[in-house]
């Protein structure tokens, strides 16, 4: 009986040809809009998670319109291409902004906070001579350099000659460019010190020493009340301010800099009432770590360099860290606190040129923790590598990651590599080359295993993912995820990760992974590729290339659970897809999960268990396109009413190819679906309660994906 049950609610139908848009055509065989995908949450529904704080702005909007995470994302991808594809770097936008301005406006701050345009960063100081700007920096700080007394002025100390002494041995051209790139930083220092003015001290701090916000994100193990206070109270508008500022008079002394003969063996340092001043000519340096605390600005002009401990760090009492490298293979290093991080500040690396080697601990290599951390690799084969929370990380901030062109590897142990944590935005770009990504996969040497995975695989947290702290269950102080992205634009990559990772979200919280072009290859476990748990939004996005997708376990490959918005989409190119089960447009517990695949000749394979009792699943049990009836439903309509009040789907959609369908990973046992069609029917248990499966390989066809107007109610 349940057999002919389940068969009939299987439609073999031919594909109908000549649709306008074949994702209309395909949902409409489910009754279904555009429109029906998303959900609005409504005041009165019973249960729902509320209040949820820090959600980032794009957030609801997208959950009611989860097909416009699409253009979203290819708004940040094209922003890569504009600023950093050939000639970009050299642009200037419409108002004179300069091509790294408009990309950190474009991925990280106008994501996080919005309130600006990409115009300019209005910096107006003139070239100065650097011991003229100092100066004026020691006025600007309320600091003397000359004193008084007995009625007279005392010789001593002699700031301002032994000052200009100092910036004597300089090139002129080299002191004047220094000198106005000290004049733009004394105006963003303004604005940093200025956001953080109705913020004590013991809060900034007590925000910057929590360097395990990312496994506090998801498990809630207690309530950092600092965080809540301190975000109540900054002034973000005034921080993001600095950090453009920051980035746009890195980038004009960039420029300005190049070309300009100095001597390989100059060394100018100085002591200002908001840190030192270091220059270093184009000999090879090492820079201890010592000579890296309360810094400033460091520039060094060229050379095979060693930076020996925390770079560009910027925290509560030294707002702005900046560190401009010309060239050379430069090492990074640092036991601690890695390079280019703002805790409660602004923290910038810029490295022009060279092959570099970048190591760090915990925050490294991009990260912002109540304030902005950007790392910038204009060029070379370049090596990442960090502990926790690195590569484009972000808590309650903006920490950015990009690197324009070169083969490069990133290697991290968790919480990176594109990673929104409560409230943050998390960028990894890069640009070209053939890259590999990889977090740490085993939990054993990652030391963050997870109990979703009986092989202890670890809990990544990685290359486009978002978690939010969800402490519905303790308490009731919950953070939504912000951010996460990790954007490829071009080459053959490879991205390995445990858990949790390849465009993933959680309580909130929006993950992406967008991959341009070249044969990719994925490899993840549980909650890898297009997944999420929780109400939130996962996204992977392939523009083109022959891809391979590997789930080494299940949940994974366009899988939702509990309202999440779950979309695979690989467009072009012969494609493979591998999982166990659970997977290729999966949908559980009221989620819209779709595996959608436009072009080339693909090949899926899958093992599915057979599901349990009170269940609804095409017949036979391993196709594609499934969403699964809950059995609870009737007992859950008078507590959970949004779960009543809501539509859930779940979509395998192929078009063009002649495309192989392999059941119990058996490479052998093929079934033929080209040109077919399944779902549940409207007689089923899933059509009922607004819960269906759909699947569909046609031949040809193709889809707007514009965020398009919506018309009618969302649930």
């Amino acid at each position: 009986m349940r057999a002919l049950c389940l068969i009939s609610l299987l439609l073999l139908l031919p594909a109908a040809p000549g649709a306008a848009d074949t994702l209309d055509d395909a949902l409409q065989k489910a009754g279904l809009k555009r429109s029906d995908l998303g959900w609005t949450p409504r005041g009165w529904w019973s249960r729902w998670p509320r209040p949820v704080q820090h959600k980032l702005q794009h957030f609801d909007d997208l959950f009611a319109e989860p097909l416009a995470t699409v253009p979203f994302t290819r708004t940040m991808a094209n922003a890569v291409r504009q600023y950093l594809g050939p000639g970009g770097l050299d642009k200037k936008g419409t108002r004179g902004s300069g091509a790294l301005y408009g990309l950190v406006y474009a991925l990280g701050v106008e994501r996080k906070y919005g309130g600006f345009r990409s115009y300019n960063a209005n910096l107006i100081a003139k070239e100065t001579p650097l011991d003229e700007a100092i100066v004026r920096l020691y006025r600007y700080a309320g600091r003397k350099t000359k004193f008084v007394t007995f009625g007279t002025e005392s010789p001593y100390p002699l700031i301002e000659k032994e000052l200009e002494e100092a910036a004597g041995k300089l090139p002129p051209k080299l002191s004047m460019v220094l000198g106005k790139l000290v004049l733009d930083i004394v105006d963003a220092h303004h604005w940093a010190t200025l956001a953080f003015r109705n913020v004590s001290l013991e809060d900034r701090v007590a925000v910057s020493k929590r360097l395990d916000l990312g496994a506090e994100a998801v498990d809630a193990l207690e309530y950092p009340h600092q965080c809540d206070d301190v975000a109540k109270a900054w002034d973000e508008a005034s921080l993001w301010y600095a950090g453009l500022k920051c980035v746009e008079a890195l980038d004009m002394a960039r420029r300005a800099l190049a070309g300009i003969e100095a001597p390989s063996d100059l060394s100018f340092d100085w002591q200002t009432p908001l840190g030192w001043i270091r220059v270093r000519g184009r000999a090879g340096n090492a820079h201890e770590a010592h000579q890296l605390e309360d810094l400033l600005l460091l520039v060094d002009l060229g050379g095979h360099d060693a930076y020996l401990g925390p770079l560009a760090s910027a925290t509560p009492t030294q707002p702005i860290s900046l560190c401009l490298d010309l060239g050379g293979n430069d090492t990074y290093a640092s036991r601690g606190v890695g390079q280019a991080v703002g805790r409660c500040g602004i923290g910038i690396l810029l490295d022009v040129s060279g092959d570099d080697k970048y190591e760090g601990k915990d925050h490294a290599q991009g990260v912002g923790q109540f304030g902005m951390g950007v790392l910038i690799d204009l060029a070379g084969n370049d090596m990442y590598m960090a502990r926790w929370s690195a590569q484009g990380c972000a808590y309650f901030g903006i920490g950015l990651l990009i690197d324009r062109l070169g083969t490069d590897g990133y290697a991290i142990q968790a919480d990176g590599q594109g990673f929104g944590g409560p409230g943050g935005v998390g960028v990894l770009a890069d640009y070209s080359g053939n890259d590999h990504y990889t977090a740490e996969p085993d939990g054993e040497l990652s030391g963050r295993p997870s109990y979703h995975s009986k092989l202890k695989i670890s809990v990544s947290n990685a290359q486009g993912c978002s978690m939010g702290r969800r402490a519905d269950g303790s308490d009731g102080h919950n953070w939504a995820g912000g951010l996460g992205a990790l954007i490829d634009i071009a080459g053959n990559d490879t991205y390995v990760a445990g858990n949790w990772c390849h465009g993933t979200g959680y309580w909130f919280g929006m993950g992406v992974l967008y991959d341009g072009s070249g044969d990719d290859s994925y490899e993840g476990h549980v909650w890898s590729q297009a997944t999420g748990a929780h109400f939130c939004i996962g996204l992977l996005l392939d523009e083109g290339g022959n891809d391979t997708h590997t789930s080494k376990s299940h949940n994974s490959l366009a899988f939702g659970h509990d309202f999440t918005h779950a979309l695979l989409i690989n467009l072009g190119g012969d494609d493979k897809y591998w999982t166990p089960k659970d997977g290729l447009g999966f949908s559980i517990n009221r989620s819209v999960a779709a595996l959608i695949d436009v072009g080339g000749n693909d090949r899926y394979s899958l093992k599915m268990t057979p599901p349990a009792e009170g269940q609804a699943a095409p017949e036979p049990k391993t196709r594609p396109g499934f969403a699964r009836y809950d059995k609870l439903f009737a007992d859950t309509q008078g507590l959970n009413t949004y779960w009543v009040d809501s539509t859930s789907l779940g979509l395998f959609l192929d078009i063009g190819g002649d495309d192989l369908y392999h059941a119990d990973g058996n490479v052998g046992k093929a079934m033929d679906l080209n040109g077919q069609s399944w779902g549940d029917g409207p007689g089923s248990d899933n059509w009922k309660v607004r819960n269906h499966g759909i699947g569909v390989d046609v031949a040809e066809g193709s889809i707007d994906w514009r965020a398009l107007p919506v018309k009618g109610p969302r649930r």
